[in-house]
């Protein structure tokens, strides 16, 4: 089956692994993946089976006390999976840092800060709720960070598999206008569920104030469990309804090609395009395991730690998953079912959007991160079959 993909020609067999993978363009690096101080019904990470630690938490037990430092054994397992990744030639422009909820970890801003220096966007994933107003002043005086908020609606109603009570729905809201008043560049994400969606164009409303900065990203609910959480077939006309009159929404989210593509996952109610994420993005834990897909945790190329790093990361490329994923059709069905901000990339790749356009998105703004991408398509475009 994987002698048919269709290979570009510098994966030949004698090209040097780093000359193929120097054009990445992103670290997905995820810390302490299980420990969350919220209990999302959906969460992906309690129906991974990617690792023994993921097995049977779909709700997760009260997280562990954690601490980032050069001293302690987490401490010096980021900084090793960092460097390794980073010495690989790879020169990437993006490291995305989320976990679990990445501020739950003491010491997390020593981290950032660094981090800051040495890339040219951070992208920070987290819940908001940990976050307040001294560390978002210093986020803020970075200037190259990229914040993903991740709430579902600004209703109770809409956000109730995130939010247990009302009451704690409140504080998470609160907290999230706290962030997004201080201007840092923002996403939100919205997964979309038979509750949020019906509230979605209240949601966009209520963040239209903020659309100098901020982008709403509204992407289906996934996993092996989806379907106890999926919005029921009479409510996608909710979607149809603000497609068609995407101007007043226009500022406030993504192009509206990638409406049309949302709709028509929906509409064919699986994914039948290609995915190009694994072009550009990779995923490595703090345990030191790689994996080709930051999307969906399917298999170990290896571990940083524990093997050689140049090995490992030179499997990356040739790994045989990863040109699986890479297949013109999704071939595995959890790609089929599987749509999110990320998509962003593929559609520039399938030439559905522009530079320009994707750059609206604060995570792909940085110069760098723009030539990069280029660089990576110009690569695609010159090869494909």
């Amino acid at each position: 089956m994987l002698s048919r993909l269709c290979k570009p020609r510098d994966s030949r067999r004698g090209a040097g692994w780093m000359a193929r993978m120097k054009s990445m363009l992103a670290n997905d690096l995820v810390i302490r993946e299980e420990h969350c101080n919220l209990s999302c019904q959906y969460c992906l990470t309690g129906q991974s089976n990617f690792k023994e630690g993921h097995l049977n938490q779909l709700i997760f037990k009260p997280p562990k006390l954690s601490e980032y430092s050069s001293t302690t054994d987490l401490g010096t397992r980021i900084d090793a999976v960092i460097a390794s990744s980073s010495a690989s030639g790879l020169s990437l422009p993006i490291i995305k840092i989320t976990g679990g909820e990445i501020f739950l970890v003491h010491g997390i801003m020593d981290l950032l800060r660094r981090l800051a220096e040495e890339f040219a966007t951070l992208v920070i994933q987290t819940n908001g709720t940990l976050l307040d107003k001294r560390k978002l002043t210093e986020i803020g005086s970075w200037k190259n960070v990229c914040l993903q908020v991740s709430l579902d609606s600004v209703s109770y109603d809409g956000n109730a598999y995130r939010s247990a009570t009302v009451g704690q729905h409140e504080k998470i809201r609160t907290k999230i206008y706290g962030i997004l008043d201080a201007g840092i560049p923002s996403e939100i994400y919205c997964v979309l569920t038979d509750r949020s969606l019906p509230e979605f164009e209240h949601t966009l409303r209520a963040f239209e104030r903020y659309s100098a900065h901020v982008v709403v990203h509204p992407f289906p609910v996934r996993g092996p469990d989806r379907d106890k959480f999926y919005p029921k077939p009479e409510q996608i006309s909710v979607l149809h309804n603000i497609a068609s009159r995407y101007d007043e929404y226009s500022k406030i989210l993504p192009p509206k090609a990638y409406f049309a593509r949302l709709l028509r996952f929906f509409d064919e109610r699986e994914r039948t395009f290609r995915c190009h994420l694994p072009r550009f993005a990779f995923t490595t834990f703090d345990d030191g395991y790689l994996t080709a897909c930051p999307n969906i945790w399917f298999n170990k190329v290896g571990n940083l730690l524990t093997e050689e790093p140049h090995a490992v990361m030179g499997r990356l490329e040739e790994n045989p998953f990863r040109q699986l994923l890479l297949s013109d059709h999704p071939r595995i069905d959890a790609c089929k079912h599987c749509f999110t901000p990320w998509d962003m990339l593929s559609m520039f790749m399938d030439r559905e959007i522009t530079l320009a356009e994707l750059a609206r998105t604060p995570m792909y703004a940085a110069s760098r991160t723009q030539a990069r991408i280029q660089e990576i398509a110009n690569v695609y475009w010159g090869t494909k079959c």
